[in-house]
């Protein structure tokens, strides 16, 4: 990504096996008040929250950080965060084996 922010995404759905969607459970974020969705083929609980990069320019493109959990409250901005603006401490290693599917 070349244009990296972050903000928080909830898993919308429980575990499926096939549909439209695809495997796994559903997601969204809010990127300047648009909502995204997306689906991917992990085990986690519907209405947990977990911090997701997604490229600034085209929010679409997103990775969902299973890794890091949320479970406080924070005041998302509406663009998203820069790395440095993140509330939480995160791993770029961690990341960016995410981002490049490692």
């Amino acid at each position: 990504m070349e244009n990296p922010k972050y903000t928080i995404a909830l898993i919308i759905s429980d575990w499926h096996h096939k549909d439209t969607n695809g495997i796994g459970v559903d997601y969204e974020y809010f990127v300047n008040k648009r909502r995204y969705s997306s689906t991917i083929n992990l085990d986690l609980k519907k209405n947990e929250k977990y911090l997701l990069i997604f490229d600034s320019l085209h929010p679409k493109s997103n990775a969902l950080l299973d890794a890091y959990k949320i479970d406080q409250l924070f005041n998302l901005p509406v663009k998203g965060w820069s790395f440095n603006e993140l509330p939480i401490k995160v791993d770029t290693t961690k990341i960016e084996n995410v981002v490049l599917g490692n």
